[in-house]
């Protein structure tokens, strides 16, 4: 199953997407509480492209999802300021202000966090889930 989302970078449009993704995880057999992690993870990203990348200028962001029997990837693409979220240390934990945990669910959520900067006028993120961990 495959699915590719064109969206604009405002977070009027995260609650519409994560229901139509929510429906992918589910028609994809995955279980609830994973699912919901996986939402997480996917929204902290496009949250932080929204934020950080575009800084609150237009922009646009394409989700594409690739769902199997065994794994799940989703790639993230944007054109705002070049970020790899890869190369951000482990945050100290417990943390002694609120925010900045986005990176650290998404790694911790996802079996693997691929940044891509092959292309210099894009960001790409590849977040992959196996239903059983490798």
């Amino acid at each position: 199953m495959e699915k590719r989302f064109e969206l604009i970078a405002s977070s009027e449009v995260l609650a519409p997407f994560r229901r139509e993704f929510r429906q992918i995880l589910n028609r994809a057999g995955w279980e609830k509480k994973t699912a919901e992690k996986i939402l997480l993870a996917v929204d902290e990203a496009l949250t932080n492209i929204i934020r950080h990348a575009y800084q609150g200028r237009p922009g646009k962001m394409t989700v594409s999802i690739s769902a199997s029997d065994d794994k799940i990837e989703i790639v993230l693409e944007d054109q705002g300021k070049k970020f790899d979220p890869t190369q951000v240390p482990s945050p100290e934990l417990p943390r002694h202000r609120p925010g900045g945990l986005g990176i650290h669910f998404i790694r911790t959520i996802m079996d693997q966090m691929i940044y891509d900067d092959q292309n210099p006028a894009w960001n790409r993120l590849r977040l992959i889930k196996h239903k059983t961990k490798i």
